[in-house]
């Protein structure tokens, strides 16, 4: 509330103003009155009131001294000022010493209440003047500093801890990237905020929210709002608890965010590299998981990314091998081997190129080979390819690396369970099945082994065991039974070759010789009187 001091000899007069005058309407509040002038310049000096009522004519010292008094020392303070003369000399005088009203007595209650409407609008267009210049001034000066250090021009040290809120103060960057929540943009249709509303939106809740209680200073950073905030955010108190304010206050304007806290700062310079810090961190935002503050990305992250790229025949082979883990955990119901597969898809996809259309265009390429081996299970595949193929739509608009992972190992898991693929039972036999299915595909000890989370030499000996063949012998032993099928339904030889999963003509020709007796062309030519010798549990 602004303070009001009365300044009037007549009593009745000081009375009725405070009693008839509804100043709590234009947010003014009566603090004192006062008889005469001399008391009136006492209270002044005592209460320091945004405006006096004053009457001209008193005793001793007049209305008219007492403004010229004050004005020695206060030109902020309001006049609105009495009396009972329609004298322009007193109007005159008064207009000189800067009054903001002059009223004749007897006092109009109406007029009084249009009076101070008119003062209270002016004193508020003051004060917001006022606090956008300090505010732009405010912004100009960190301009500076963030961009210039403690070299900055113009930047005078009182300036600077005005700046930073006192002397030896720990302060900090924090920069948001704000966007329309999902929900909400979902629901508003075509009223859906664009990214400047929502960005407005934003800064002005934020400014409410800490400007005005002195928490810290809010400023333009496009594309990020910038919050310099007068307190450590290294501390994980402070970020979480500002995380909540930020989520509660956003999250009711149907807003959504992603926060990043540069270092903590007791100098210009620190301040410069706070700013810094946090603006790499928002750089790499969609590799940011989890809701927080974030101060760092994550250790396996910024191992990958320290990491050099392979080159590109190395990494093609290891986009096919994630192809390959992530089709066969499909394939056995395996969960956490899909998973599992994701997870390395991406490792390597980030020392590739960590860059979010980069990732995303990698794991949709990923899904889409993956689908594309369903795809060739024939009719079986199909209902999970048509299910899946939404999948890959939906990489695009995931906001982060592992709400990317979730996304697609949710939607795999809805794939399982819609095929009812998970099995119960033992390994083994799982992997004779396994083979089975999958006898033409490029399949190594090494990757079951991976996929029933086994030691690969200790699963080989299992299998040895189990079948009485090593795991190659068994798997050449099923591909060339099924070559003798395709022989005998008039299948030519390199097509058969390659069907049953050798990429090589000669080293079919060798293995179907090895164990049938004879190369394929001739079992092919009298499949009758050969002798086939391919034996085992298969």
């Amino acid at each position: 509330m602004k303070k009001v001091v009365i300044v009037d000899d007549e009593l009745a007069i000081r009375k009725g103003l405070r009693t008839l005058i509804d100043w709590e309407r234009y947010g003014f509040e009566v603090a004192g009155d006062a008889a005469n002038g001399r008391e009136g310049l006492r209270l002044h000096a005592e209460l320091a009131p945004d405006l006096m009522v004053v009457d001209i004519k008193m005793p001793g010292m007049d209305g008219l001294q007492l403004l010229e008094e004050i004005r020695k020392t206060d030109p902020v303070c309001r006049f609105l000022v009495l009396s009972g003369y329609a004298d322009f000399q007193y109007a005159k005088q008064a207009i000189g010493c800067g009054v903001n009203g002059y009223m004749l007595k007897p006092v109009d209650e109406e007029e009084m209440h249009r009076e101070l409407e008119r003062i209270a609008a002016e004193m508020e267009d003051k004060a917001q003047t006022a606090r956008l210049s300090r505010s732009k001034r405010r912004e100009e000066l960190l301009r500076a500093v963030l961009h210039g250090g403690a070299a900055a021009e113009g930047v005078g040290p009182e300036e600077l801890e005005e700046l930073t809120g006192g002397q030896g103060r720990i302060c900090g960057i924090l920069l948001l990237a704000v966007s329309p929540s999902a929900g909400a943009s979902a629901g508003a249709g075509a009223g859906a905020p664009t990214a400047a509303e929502a960005y407005g939106t934003a800064k002005r809740w934020l400014t409410e929210a800490f400007d005005t209680c002195g928490c810290g200073f809010v400023f333009p950073a496009e594309p990020y709002i910038g919050l310099l905030l007068y307190e450590n955010p290294g501390m994980p108190k402070v970020r979480q608890r500002l995380y909540d304010e930020l989520n509660e206050g956003l999250g009711a304007l149907g807003l959504t965010f992603t926060a990043a806290a540069g270092p903590a700062a007791g100098s210009p310079e620190g301040l410069a590299a706070s700013y810094a810090g946090a603006c790499r961190l928002l750089g790499q935002r969609f590799l940011l998981g989890g809701a927080e503050i974030h101060t760092r990305l994550g250790a396996e992250v910024e191992e990958l990314l320290a990491a050099e790229a392979e080159p590109a025949e190395k990494a093609a082979a290891a986009a096919e091998k994630s192809a390959e883990k992530l089709y066969f955990a499909l394939d056995l119901g395996d969960k956490e081997g899909v998973r599992d597969a994701l997870a390395e898809a991406g490792r390597w996809m980030l020392r590739q190129d960590p860059a979010e259309q980069a990732v995303k265009t990698q794991f949709a390429q990923l899904i889409t080979v993956v689908l594309g081996k369903l795809s060739a299970d024939g009719t079986a595949g199909m209902p999970r390819v048509q299910e899946g193929m939404p999948v890959v739509t939906g990489i695009y608009e995931q906001p982060s690396y592992q709400d990317l992972l979730r996304y697609v190992g949710s939607a795999f898991d809805k794939l399982i369970d819609a095929a009812g693929s998970t099995s119960s039972e033992p390994v083994l036999k799982q992997m004779l099945h396994f083979i089975q299915r999958h006898y033409s595909e490029n399949l190594k000890l090494e990757t079951l082994a991976e996929l029933f989370k086994y030691n690969s030499g200790y699963l080989g000996k299992l299998f040895k065991n189990y079948t009485g063949d090593s795991f190659h012998t068994y798997l050449d032993k099923v591909r060339i039974r099924r070559a003798i099928e395709l022989l005998g339904e008039g299948l030519k030889v390199h097509q058969v070759a390659q069907l049953v999963g050798y990429a090589n003509v000669d080293y079919f020709h060798s293995k179907f010789k090895k164990y049938v007796g004879m190369p394929p062309s001739a079992y092919k030519e009298k499949p009758q009187r050969a002798e086939v010798k391919v034996g085992g549990n298969v």
